[in-house]
């Protein structure tokens, strides 16, 4: 073994980057279904969670990351409003790419809970639809047709930044932890809003929405949207900050609860 030995090196072997590294993605697209779920349910899902609903809105969403600079994927996922300790923001609650390294990248440097799956998005001039599968089962699909009139009322006042993530990393030889913080992300301060359109929407949601034998409900499609746009996860906004750590011991927790602004 070299001496001494730059640990950062085994990003190599992984096969994807650190944390700490910004990416751009330029004319990002992305499909956002925006629904109304059962507050019940809601809260029954994240049971497992430190988080609690801070509404009774989600959003499936599928987005196409074709320009980034690691490298092209596809991203999908339920994105639900959570509050934590006085914090109002969002959790990606299911998470879907098509891309297994990008799936490690975000599930074990910032704790999104990523899995793989068969991503399609597709668009025209009467709007977008999209599709994730895995092994030739439908995950979800979403559709929006575009419309003239149609606006984001119903959903405007939702906050979908930052985004709240457990950033969990079990135990090698035991059944707990080693690792278990909250983490925070907000890239939309860097994006650059190219073109958005809205309308009516479609969703069918599968089964396999579910965990601990809780199954996401929906009770309504309030509506669409569909942009294109520049992302870029920067060093100022894209790389995430731990703002708890529930391993820690009390007091370790009371002084970075007090620096967290």
């Amino acid at each position: 073994m070299p001496q001494p030995y730059d640990v950062k090196n085994f990003f190599k072997y992984l096969g994807y980057p650190g944390g700490d590294q910004p990416y751009w993605s330029k004319d990002l697209r992305t499909l956002s279904v925006y629904c109304r779920g059962d507050a019940a349910n809601l809260a029954a899902l994240l049971e497992p969670t430190p988080f609690e609903p801070a509404d009774d809105r989600f959003v499936v969403q599928i987005a196409d990351f074709g320009n980034a600079t690691p490298g092209a994927f596809y991203d999908s996922g339920i994105v639900i409003p959570v509050r934590y300790k006085g914090t109002t923001a969002v959790t990606y609650f299911f998470e879907f790419e098509d891309q297994h390294w990008s799936v490690a990248f975000g599930r074990e440097v910032w704790g999104y809970p990523k899995q793989y799956a068969e991503i399609e998005l597709t668009d025209d001039e009467d709007g977008a639809r999209g599709t994730v599968t895995r092994a030739g089962s439908q995950i979800f699909r979403i559709a929006m047709s575009a419309r003239e009139g149609h606006s984001a009322d119903a959903w405007s006042d939702m906050r979908l930044y930052p985004h709240l993530q457990v950033h969990a990393l079990p135990e090698a030889n035991g059944p707990g932890f080693k690792t278990f913080e909250i983490i925070s992300r907000d890239t939309s301060k860097d994006f650059v809003l190219r073109h958005k359109s809205f309308g009516p929407a479609e969703v069918d949601l599968s089964p396999a929405l579910s965990v601990n034998g809780v199954e996401l409900e929906l009770v309504e499609v309030l509506g669409g949207e569909y942009s294109v746009g520049d992302y870029a996860c920067t060093v100022e906004n894209g790389i995430s900050t731990v703002i708890d750590d529930l391993l820690a011991a009390p007091a370790a927790q009371d002084t970075r609860a007090a620096a967290t602004p």
